[in-house]
């Protein structure tokens, strides 16, 4: 007696896992671009706030230049970040820290020269749009490129507001 087994035929459609729709994948992408620049706006403009507001209560005489330090702080962290991330991937470690390098040393001279500062988070915007745009995605997560860009923007519109001559 032999036994058959049945065989089950081949569907012509793939099964759904198998669908690649780029349009998906685009606007997906444009969603996290969107949301994580909106989400970084929102953190610059709270920074700004929260900044200025505690100069004025730690150091009312000088809340300026303690607003201009605390900036130049935050530049340092900015570019540290990106030396922690490097930890994951290797072959990025000399760049992120020729970055904090250059990073450290626009903050410093940035406290007596917000022009500089304000220089400084500009480029740090174009570090995250251009060096960072082609990194995987292990060692910079996507919204968070995103989210840097939209706060660095701020940040260096703020700050070149700030070091504008005063009238």
């Amino acid at each position: 007696c032999r036994r058959t087994t049945a065989r089950a035929t081949p569907t012509p459609f793939p099964t759904p896992q198998r669908y690649h729709v780029p349009m998906t994948d685009l606007l997906l992408d444009a969603t996290r671009a969107l949301l994580g620049t909106l989400g970084g706006l929102v953190l610059a403009l709270l920074s700004i706030a929260s900044t200025r507001s505690l100069g004025r209560r730690l150091v009312p005489n000088d809340s300026r230049r303690f607003e201009l330090a605390s900036w130049a702080f935050y530049l340092f962290l900015a570019a540290a970040i990106y030396v922690v991330f490097a930890l994951r991937e290797a072959g990025w470690m000399r760049l992120e820290l020729a970055g904090l390098v250059g990073y450290t040393a626009l903050a410093w001279f940035g406290v007596r020269r917000p022009r500089l500062l304000a220089l400084g988070w500009l480029l740090h915007a174009g570090w995250d749009a251009i060096v960072h745009a082609d990194a995987p995605g292990t060692l910079v997560p996507d919204w968070y490129r995103w989210a840097c860009l939209g706060y660095d923007f701020v940040a260096a519109v703020h700050l070149a507001r700030l070091g504008a001559p005063r009238r």
